[in-house]
């Protein structure tokens, strides 16, 4: 509450400013325009007592090079080509290929903390299952709400999902049982229809707020500027509109509520032996 009251002059909202507890992001257009916020919220933060630490500041443009960013000293910000806010990896070039790589490797630190269960073959595969899907697989899917992946995106995502439920199983390549197979024995849906799912349900939830909501603002913004050549990147709100094709819903549906869950959620399987 102290910083909120500090800074609140300054506060534009999102997206030009982000603010969690004391997790600042700073948004502009130019270099120019970010120079003079840093040199306001430096002022602000000095005449109630705060510092901003250098060390943990960090600053990356999207168009790259230009001159460093400079504190009201003259210190120099470390340039950076991606960070991480609140969980979440952004990177320069506007891809999410760091994001996807670093919550795989995160959901592998769960896996390993859960070796204990996950590679005991005194426990059994829907136990397994269980702990893979409450404990491992949230920490591969944090964040991926807002991810436009690719197909290139998903096959990592699966890849590491695979070789995660055959070794739960006791299983390799070798032994030539099929990724459905796995799947059924550990209770778990692919994993790509577990994201498809997630983006929908945040799709919805942010659809029925009302136009003036942030998230509502942000997700309907046009950035403005011309368009690089080559191919444009994939956006977040294509993969959103080819997940509603696949699944046959609107933009209207969203509205109610109960009617998108039903028709967006991806439950895993139940395994039909284990219910006898």
């Amino acid at each position: 509450m102290t910083l909120d009251t500090v800074v609140k002059h300054l506060l534009e909202g999102p997206p030009s400013t982000l603010l969690y507890a004391d997790d600042v992001a700073l948004i502009a257009d130019s270099r120019a325009e970010l120079q003079l916020k840093i040199q306001k919220w430096q002022t602000a933060l000095a005449d109630a007592g705060f510092k901003l630490n250098l060390k943990k500041t960090e600053v990356m443009s999207s168009i790259g090079g230009g001159d460093a960013m400079l504190d009201e000293n003259g210190t120099a910000f470390t340039q950076t080509e991606e960070f991480q806010y609140l969980g979440s990896v952004l990177s320069a070039d506007g891809t999410v290929d760091a994001a996807v790589r670093g919550r795989i490797a995160c959901a592998w630190l769960k896996w390993r903390e859960s070796t204990g269960i996950l590679c005991d073959r005194r426990c059994s595969r829907v136990l397994k299952g269980k702990i893979y899907r409450t404990v491992v697989r949230p920490a591969m899917m944090y964040g991926s709400e807002c991810w436009p992946v690719t197909k290139a995106h998903e096959r990592m995502l699966n890849t590491a999902e695979m070789r995660m439920l055959r070794w739960a199983c006791g299983l390799t390549r070798r032994d030539k049982v099929r990724n459905e197979d796995i799947r059924a024995l550990m209770q778990t849906a692919p994993i790509q229809q577990k994201l498809r799912a997630q983006r929908l349900r945040w799709f919805g939830h942010v659809i029925r707020r009302s136009p003036l909501h942030p998230t509502r603002k942000a997700m309907e913004m046009e950035v403005s500027g011309k368009h690089p050549r080559g191919a444009p990147k994939k956006r977040w709100k294509d993969t959103v509109s080819k997940d509603m094709r696949e699944l046959g819903v609107t933009k209207d549906d969203a509205q109610d509520r109960d009617l998108w869950r039903r028709r967006t959620k991806t439950a895993d399987p139940a395994n039909a032996l284990d219910k006898r």
